[in-house]
């Protein structure tokens, strides 16, 4: 049975439950995974296209060079950026497929598969990128059209007086209206993949019309629906990332009770592998930024070993963390679905969960009480 919607915050409260499903977290985690594969593939790109010490930087920061990159070479700093946008298109990639799985249970279907997300995701590939493309090419429109009005400051004598004539109307309600734009660019990142989601058409520019109307009419509500999402996505992840924590220290006392003491020391040395005194290992074992309130895996970054087992058992303890940020992903995904599909309907009247599921498995009777 599925517990029909509410259409009100209740709704958008149970989003780190609702998040809390393996399917969901298995498709974006791997997303996840795969976006940090680009983006490690481009940014050491640049490096050695910049002619730089690629086995020296690879020993200071591993997989994860997130440092503020400079490149004196143009080719290089293209590379980089490129590798940032695939990288955040891929996890765009990962919402779209949490959020089919969300809208499918929402239309009475919970039997859809991981895998089947994943399809779904990459088959709307190309409606996520055209929305986003769209509206980039509108604001560089308009910074273009700037960059021409700044021309007229240089006609002499009057350049100036024209300038200044136009400065309020129109040219402040113009940057007015692409600052709103830009702000809405950015966090289409989170909403954009939700809206795609759910239009059955594929319609790019449908998405880009709903993701603006969803904002435009009902901003303060979006506003503390995203509020409440980012924290619970945070104080969950918080909790799930301790139980695993807790859950691997588990492992290893019982299995070194007849394996020997020389499991829980290749746990030990696994984790020394990894990057755990990093800003994102940190934020991830600590309940909230500025509250001293977390737990600390320092104290194992003393028990380095560089056996190829442990570099096995590195991978495996890096999936279970990755799996921590997906999960609070996971739960921004859910969230936003479920506070796009309450939006939907007060400012339109319609209801999603009305709409017959794309990847159905039963008839919808038998699944809907």
């Amino acid at each position: 049975m599925i517990k029909p919607l509410n259409y009100s915050i209740m709704d958008v409260l149970w989003s780190p439950i609702r998040a809390l499903s393996a399917k969901k977290i298995m498709v974006m985690t791997l997303s996840l995974l795969v976006s940090l594969l680009i983006y490690n593939l481009f940014t050491y790109l640049a490096f050695w296209i910049d002619n730089d010490d690629i086995s020296t930087i690879f020993n200071v920061y591993a997989f994860f060079p997130f440092y503020k990159m400079i490149f004196g070479n143009l080719s290089a700093q293209f590379l980089f950026y490129f590798g940032i946008l695939c990288s955040v298109l891929t996890i765009m990639l990962g919402f779209t497929g949490v959020s089919i799985l969300e809208i499918e249970i929402i239309r009475g279907n919970r039997f859809m598969s991981p895998f089947a997300a994943i399809k779904f995701a990459l088959k709307r590939f190309k409606q996520l990128f055209l929305a986003e493309l769209g509206i980039a090419l509108f604001i560089g429109f308009i910074i273009l059209l700037f960059m021409l009005f700044g021309l007229v400051g240089r006609i002499p004598y009057i350049g100036e007086w024209i300038y200044s004539i136009l400065f309020v109307i129109p040219n402040l309600i113009i940057a007015i209206l692409t600052v709103f734009i830009f702000a809405v660019f950015c966090v289409s990142v989170f909403l954009l993949p939700s809206v795609t989601a759910a239009e059955r058409k594929g319609e790019a520019f449908q998405s880009i019309l709903e993701t603006f109307s969803t904002i435009i009419l009902q901003p303060l509500r979006w506003c503390y629906y995203t509020v409440w999402i980012l924290v619970s996505a945070k104080l969950a992840s918080f909790v799930y990332a301790y139980f695993c924590y807790r859950s691997v220290q588990f492992i290893a006392w019982t299995t070194s009770i007849t394996g020997g003491e020389n499991l829980k020391s290749l746990v030990k040395s696994s984790m020394a592998l990894l990057p755990i005194r990093s800003d994102v290992v940190y934020h991830a074992c600590n309940i909230f930024p500025g509250v001293d309130f977390s737990f600390s895996l320092v104290k194992y970054a003393k028990f380095a070993s560089h056996g190829p087992v442990s570099y096995l058992m590195a991978f495996m303890v890096f999936v279970i963390f990755a799996s921590v940020i997906g999960y609070f992903l996971t739960v921004l995904a859910v969230g936003q679905t479920r506070a796009y599909v309450v939006i939907r309907y007060l400012k339109d009247g319609y209801k999603i969960d009305n709409e017959e599921p794309e990847h159905a498995v039963k008839p919808r009777s038998e699944i809907i009480e």
